[in-house]
C-alpha cells in the first residue's frame, strides 16, 4: 500500500489556514463581543430616556393635579434626619423643611412615597419608584418658586405672572405681594446656555464613575452626580448652592474618544437629564384652570339663569357688573374673569347714616375704595376731635382714608374696613375710588369711573348720597367667587382668565365653526420678546385699555363675537387656550 506524506510546504500551508481560522475566529468574536456591548448601552440608555420622561410626565401630574396649590411641586427626598421619620438614608419621601431656607435643600432624589408630616396633606408621592436602566433612583431639583414654604406656613402663588422674573439672584415682588426667584439653567456639553426658565430636572445617575463610592447607608449627590471641566470652569450636577443653580446635559463618556480635543481629558460623565420649564408647566396648568373657569361658569348659569358681567380689564379687584355707560345699564360682557361682588348697604334714619359693604374697603387689592367723605346735612355738629386714618375737615365734613372716627361719642363718624356709620348726625357718603353701582334710593353716580393708559385708576369715580333716604347696592348679580375652588382665587387665576359671554345668553359667540353663549380663554403668561404676539411689542398686563396685552391674535383681540378655536395650537407668540362654556 502507498502512503504519501505532507511535504514540509503542504504543512506549513495548513497550519497558516489554521492561525488564519483561529485569528478570524476571534475577531468574529470580539467584534460580537463589541456589537452585543453597544447594542446593551444602547438599550439601556433606551430604558433610562423612556423611565426618565414617564418621571417627568408624573411629576407634571401631579402638580397640576395638586388640589390646594395647583403647579406646586414636591420637596425632594435627601440624605438627612430633618424629616420626622428620624432616618438619615433617602426614604422615598420627600424631606419638607421648616428651619430655615437653604438652596441646598432643593436637590435631592425623586420622592415617590406617601410623604409625612411636616408635608401638609395630601400626603401623596409620585405612586412609582422611577428607576434607571442600572437600577439607580432617579435624581430632583426643583425651583424655589414653587415649592410650599414651610417656615412661614405658605403655598406659593402661582399663575402666569411668576414666568417672566428678572435675571438676578434677589427676590422681586410679583402681583400678589409674593416673592419670586430665577428660574433654574440647563446648560449644553459645551456650556452654553439651553435654557434659564427650568422648574425642576430629572437625572439619571447612571453606573458609578471613578471616584465615586454608593456603598455608605446615605452617600451624598456628589457620588451620584457628574463633574465636567469646560475651560477654565467646573460645573456640577450635585451642586445646590443657588436658587438659579445651573446643571450639564454632557456627553456620555462611553461616547466620548480620549483624543476628542472639544472636551477637557480625561471626561468622565454619564448623566442623563430631562427638564420641565416653567412654560410647559403653565401650559398644563392653564387648561385645568380653563376648566374650571368653564365648569364654574356652567355651574352659575345653572344655579342662576344668566352668566355674571365680566370685570374690567386691569383692576385688581375683579368686580362684576362694571359698567360701559354712566346710565349704569349695562354691565361688561367682556373682560377679565369676574371674582369679587362688592355689596353695599346704605341707610338712614332721622339722626343717622350707615354705609355697610360686604368687601373691605380701603384696600386696592379688594375694593379700591381710597377714602370715603362725610358731609352733615342735618344734626348737631361734628366734634373737634379725630383719631386714626380719619380727619375732621369741618363741623360739618369728615374724610376717612382708613379705619378711624371724627367727633365725640354723641356726634360722630366712626369708619371700619367695612364701612362707615354716624351717630346723632345725619349726611351723605362720598366715595373716592370706588366701583360701586348704586341702583336705588337716594344715591347715584355723579361721575362714571375712567381708566388711562397712563394709570388703572379710577380718581374720579365719585359716588354722592343725597339727602333721601334709601339703599344702594354695588351690583344685582349673586356673587361668582362662591363658584371656584379658593385655590383659584388665592392664585389670582382671575387675572389671566378673559371671559365673554352673551345677555341674556343666546349662541352668538363663534369659535371656529362652533358657536357658544359664553365663552374663556385663559391668556398665558405675558409675551415680552419677539416674535411678538399680535400687539407687535412687549405685552405688559395687568393693562387698563389694550386688550391685546391679554390676548394673542387678531382673531381673539378684535373685540368682535369671534375667537380663535379650541383646537388652536401654541406657539412662540401665541399662549392662548380657549373654552366653550355652553352649550
Amino acid at each position: 500500500m502507498n502512503s504519501r506524506r505532507l511535504r514540509p510546504k503542504g504543512q506549513r500551508g495548513m497550519v497558516l489556514i489554521l492561525i488564519a481560522f483561529i485569528i478570524g475566529l476571534g475577531a468574529a468574536a470580539f467584534m460580537f463581543k463589541m456589537f452585543n456591548a453597544s447594542s446593551l448601552q444602547v438599550e439601556q440608555d433606551k430604558q433610562t430616556m423612556l423611565e426618565l420622561n414617564a418621571a417627568k410626565q408624573a411629576l407634571i401630574a401631579w402638580a397640576v393635579a395638586h388640589p390646594n396649590s395647583p403647579g406646586m411641586m414636591p420637596w425632594p427626598d435627601r440624605n438627612t434626619d430633618l424629616d420626622f421619620d428620624g432616618d438619615s438614608a433617602y426614604d422615598g419621601k420627600s424631606d419638607c423643611v421648616t428651619t430655615t431656607f437653604q438652596p441646598s435643600y432643593l436637590l435631592g432624589q425623586l420622592p415617590w412615597r406617601a410623604q409625612s408630616n411636616p408635608c401638609v396633606m395630601p400626603h401623596t408621592g409620585l405612586g412609582a419608584d422611577f428607576r434607571d436602566a442600572q437600577g439607580n433612583r432617579l435624581w430632583y431639583a426643583v425651583s424655589r418658586n414653587l415649592i410650599r414654604d414651610y417656615q412661614n406656613s405658605e403655598y406659593p402663588i402661582i399663575n402666569p405672572g411668576m414666568a417672566n422674573p428678572p435675571h438676578a439672584v434677589t427676590p422681586y415682588l410679583r402681583q400678589g405681594g409674593t416673592d419670586s426667584y430665577p428660574w433654574l439653567k440647563v446648560l449644553d456639553r459645551n456650556g452654553s446656555l439651553v435654557s434659564d426658565r427650568v422648574a425642576a430636572v430629572i437625572i439619571s445617575p447612571g453606573s458609578p464613575l471613578d471616584g465615586q463610592d454608593r456603598s455608605s447607608l446615605a452617600p451624598d449627590a456628589s457620588q451620584y452626580l457628574d463633574t465636567v471641566r469646560i475651560g477654565a470652569a467646573t460645573f456640577k450636577n450635585s451642586d445646590a448652592a443657588l436658587v438659579d443653580e445651573d446643571f450639564i446635559m454632557g456627553e456620555d463618556s462611553r461616547n466620548v474618544s480620549s483624543n476628542d480635543a472639544s472636551l477637557n481629558q480625561p471626561y468622565y460623565f454619564n448623566d442623563k437629564l430631562v427638564y420641565i420649564t416653567i412654560d410647559e408647566l403653565l401650559a398644563v396648568l392653564e387648561k385645568r384652570v380653563g376648566e374650571v373657569a368653564r365648569a364654574s361658569l356652567k355651574n352659575y348659569q345653572d344655579a342662576n339663569g344668566y352668566y355674571p358681567y365680566a370685570a374690567q380689564l386691569g383692576t385688581t379687584t375683579n368686580f362684576a357688573c362694571e359698567l360701559t355707560t354712566s346710565a349704569m345699564t349695562t354691565g361688561l360682557m367682556a373682560g377679565v374673569l369676574p371674582v369679587n361682588n362688592q355689596s353695599c348697604a346704605y341707610t338712614r334714619t332721622a339722626s343717622a347714616t350707615t354705609l355697610s359693604c360686604e368687601e373691605s374697603i380701603f384696600d386696592a387689592s379688594s375694593s379700591g375704595v381710597t377714602s370715603i367723605r362725610f358731609d352733615r346735612t342735618s344734626g348737631g355738629n361734628i366734634a373737634n376731635t379725630d383719631s386714626g386714618l380719619c380727619t375732621r375737615n369741618s363741623s360739618t365734613r369728615c374724610t376717612c382714608t382708613g379705619a378711624g372716627t371724627c367727633g365725640n361719642a354723641t356726634s360722630r363718624v366712626l369708619c371700619t374696613s367695612l364701612g362707615c356709620s354716624s351717630t346723632g348726625l345725619r349726611g351723605s357718603y362720598r366715595i373716592t375710588n370706588g366701583k360701586f353701582r348704586f341702583r336705588s334710593g337716594g344715591c347715584s353716580q355723579n361721575t362714571f369711573p375712567t381708566k388711562t393708559a397712563a394709570s388703572c385708576s379710577n380718581s374720579n369715580s365719585v359716588i354722592t348720597c343725597n339727602t333721601s333716604d334709601g339703599d344702594l347696592s354695588s351690583c344685582g348679580d349673586i356673587s361668582f367667587k362662591n363658584y371656584l375652588p379658593t385655590w383659584f382665587v388665592t392664585n389670582q387665576w382671575q387675572n389671566y382668565v378673559y371671559y365673554q359671554m352673551t345677555r341674556p345668553a343666546s349662541a352668538t359667540i363663534t369659535l371656529g365653526g362652533r358657536t357658544t353663549e359664553s365663552a374663556v380663554v385663559t391668556t398665558g403668561r405675558p409675551i415680552i420678546s419677539a416674535p411678538f404676539a399680535y400687539l407687535g411689542g412687549a405685552q405688559l398686563t395687568p393693562s387698563c385699555n389694550d386688550v391685546r396685552n391679554y390676548l394673542d391674535s387678531e382673531e381673539n383681540a378684535d373685540g368682535d363675537m369671534t375667537l380663535d378655536a379650541t383646537s388652536k395650537q401654541r406657539a412662540t407668540n401665541y399662549n392662548d387656550q380657549t373654552f366653550v362654556v355652553a352649550p
